[in-house]
């Protein structure tokens, strides 16, 4: 899909710290498909995205339209001031074709060094990000962190360049690092500070474009239970237009749940992973 996007001057440094991976590029030659206006609508020369990081409550504005055709129709105009609750327009995931075509959900999805397609699911805050890095350091290639794209069309899934946050325990351990590249910080209300950083700056290496998931494990904080076991794959968390069976036909039958300690380091929680599989 093709996605113009207008935004004042001082959004454009930010626009390509979040999606130069994404093929953003000057206007192509004629239509795009959607576009997408931001603005923050109180304070226009502070920008979008810098008052969205900054939580500073200002009020901004989400502009849709969608071109079906050859005509043009709003499809989102949203004003807010927090965190929005409408789906993100940035890949257009619902706004778009890519409705019906590809399913995303919360996850971390990697190749192994074995070649195995890994899909790492859990709560927030129970370590896939820390975890995932640490299975990269050990040969693994990350496709995509925090968000899982589906194309229902092949039944891979797609390379994307959302930034890795590294929050209380990890930024603390890998400081330096991050303070001394590209990043940017936001404050999460559960977690304080949080740097976000492009995945290509911190593993050195580009995210792989595609991969097919052989595996699902869901790391689940449980004190009661101390042995993986296995269960039917969820489907309620994908997100897609598309018939639940179609999405179901490209995932595993059968999650993994790996229980893990409150304490657990993410090296320990990678232990407990790959004994899992």
């Amino acid at each position: 899909m093709t996605t113009r996007l207008r935004v004042v001057p001082a959004d454009v440094d930010e626009a390509l710290f979040y999606f130069q991976d994404q093929q953003l590029s000057q206007p192509p030659a004629g239509e795009p498909d959607v576009v997408v206006t931001l603005s923050c609508t109180e304070w226009p020369e502070r920008g979008f995205f810098t008052s969205l990081l900054r939580k500073d409550n200002l009020a901004k504005r989400i502009e849709i339209d969608r071109r079906t055709d050859g005509s043009w129709a709003r499809v989102v105009d949203h004003a807010f001031t927090g965190w929005s609750e409408i789906p993100s327009p940035l890949p257009p995931f619902r706004y778009s074709d890519l409705w019906m075509t590809t399913a995303v959900g919360p996850g971390t999805c990697l190749v192994m060094p074995d070649g195995q397609g890994l899909l790492i699911t859990g709560a927030n805050y129970v370590g896939k990000t820390s975890t995932s890095l640490v299975l990269c350091q050990r040969g693994a290639r990350l496709v995509s962190d925090s968000l899982a794209v589906l194309d229902l069309t092949t039944g891979l899934f797609r390379r994307h360049d959302s930034p890795l946050g590294f929050r209380r325990g990890s930024r603390r351990h890998h400081l330096d690092k991050i303070t001394n590249g590209v990043h940017r910080e936001t404050v999460s209300p559960d977690t304080g500070l949080v740097l976000l950083v492009p995945p290509a700056e911190f593993l050195g290496v580009p995210n792989l474009s595609e991969a097919k998931v052989d595996r699902i494990v869901h790391l689940e904080r449980d004190a009661s239970r101390t042995e993986p076991f296995t269960t039917d794959s969820d489907l309620a968390p994908w997100f897609s237009g598309a018939d639940r069976h179609k999405i179901a036909q490209h995932l595993p039958e059968a999650t993994t749940v790996v229980p893990v300690p409150e304490e657990a380091s993410p090296l320990q929680i990678a232990d407990l992973l790959e004994s899992a599989l």
